[in-house]
């Protein structure tokens, strides 16, 4: 019997600390958000307005994983060897975005982005933040409440460029709600299933629809978020084409906040054999032309696609085209914004930025007010600090010495 309280005291104490730590790192403002707002206007954004074919594309990654000596390791191989193995499959390209860490280039330090992914938190509500020079260490392990989502978001943006939400299709707690109420964040993983795990789900990109139909607008920036290198179907599945003038972070800032790039989901070549992933992925169809012209907004590909479709407000389909390498589309004052997205039949997917409307400004890009309501930030920190108390003082009796 003295063995099992022993146990009960020491179960019973680790529950109470996670509990109290749990409180703690909860603390955070209540705000008052605006809701959906979808796009308007008799101006359209062109993120492809200095789009130069004389540049080219080059091929990028910007979420995947290293070991690190300083962060959490969820990668078995140092940056340098990383950075081979993507060069490998013809990336420009990479930015180490290691959890809670900035990893320097292990090559070139013209090259070197800062940028880490953070969150450790039980839900997975991560988000890559850009251009920040320190890692902000606190975080909510139960990210539950919309509030506690913005604040991070809002924190991380103010340290840094802006800030990417990473893989909403697999971060709990994320729905149409979140989607159409966050903003603050420049890029999203619309697509970030691993592998073809999710049966061509991720291809539909419901979240971003999510986000643009709310007025919210982003743009999609997939990537592998890879975790070995060397797993042969965890390299080279989500990239970006960027069009820009150098791989330099200050050329490559702007062109990404622009949206001047495309991306791809890219099939898991040769089953196995290297050789034949490698090959493949330097052939990749590519878009050779792509913009718009009065109301129209055009893509041309160097390579037919099975089918080529349009898409509008709400994730609905507006135009397509089959086995054909173009397509044209006039929108109409009925079209909040349109993308464009393109399938093989081998799998691999290409996806455009949002064509969008707006009235003012330089963009459709708006920072949503969510002032802070006061009332229910007092009344809920009080209450974390309640639960924090009350913890703590049954640790208190749990260990008091009875007389």
């Amino acid at each position: 019997m003295k063995v099992l309280k022993i146990f009960g005291k020491i179960l019973a104490l680790i529950i109470l600390v996670a509990v109290i730590g749990t409180a703690v790192m909860s603390v955070s403002p209540i705000y008052r958000f605006e809701g959906p707002s979808p796009f308007k206007g008799d101006r359209i954004y062109n993120p492809y307005a200095d789009f130069d074919s004389t540049l080219g594309w080059k091929r990028a990654c910007l979420h995947t994983h290293t070991r690190v000596d300083k962060g959490i390791n969820e990668c078995p191989y140092y940056p340098d060897v990383v950075y081979s193995d993507y060069m490998s499959y013809g990336y420009d390209i990479l930015g180490f975005s290691n959890h809670q860490a900035l990893t320097p280039h292990p090559v070139d330090s013209s090259l070197y982005i800062a940028i880490y992914e953070h969150g450790y938190n039980l839900f997975k509500f991560h988000l890559n933040a850009f251009g920040v020079d320190r890692v902000y260490k606190f975080d909510h392990l139960l990210p539950v409440l919309l509030s506690q989502k913005q604040f991070m978001i809002d924190r991380l943006a103010a340290d840094g460029d802006f800030v990417q939400f990473n893989h909403p299709d697999r971060t709990l707690t994320v729905d149409r709600r979140v989607m159409e109420h966050l903003s603050g964040y420049r890029l999203i993983e619309g697509d970030s299933g691993f592998g073809e795990s999710d049966g061509g789900e991720g291809s539909r990109l419901v979240h971003w629809d999510e986000a643009l139909s709310a007025g919210r607008y982003v743009h999609n920036n997939i990537n592998d978020d890879n975790h070995n290198s060397k797993a042969h179907a965890a390299i080279a599945r989500r990239c970006s084409w960027i069009n820009t003038p150098s791989p330099l972070w200050s050329d490559v800032r702007t062109q990404l906040l622009k949206g001047n790039f495309y991306t791809t989901r890219v099939p898991d070549f040769g089953n196995g054999d290297t050789a034949v992933k490698h090959a493949e992925n330097l052939r990749l169809p590519k878009v050779k032309g792509i913009g718009m012209k009065n109301d129209t907004v055009f893509m041309r590909l160097d390579v037919p696609a099975a089918v080529i479709k349009v898409i509008s407000q709400g994730g609905a389909a507006v135009d397509s085209a089959l086995n054909t390498d173009r397509i044209a589309y006039v929108m109409s004052p009925e079209d909040p914004y349109v993308r464009m997205a393109a399938w093989y039949d081998n799998g691999t997917v290409v996806y455009t930025n949002a064509f969008a409307r707006y009235s003012s400004g330089d963009s459709p890009y708006r920072e949503f007010g969510h002032p802070v309501r006061w009332g229910m930030t007092i009344l809920w920190n009080l209450m974390l600090l309640a639960v924090t108390a009350a913890s703590v003082a049954a640790i208190v009796l749990l260990f008091a010495k009875r007389k």
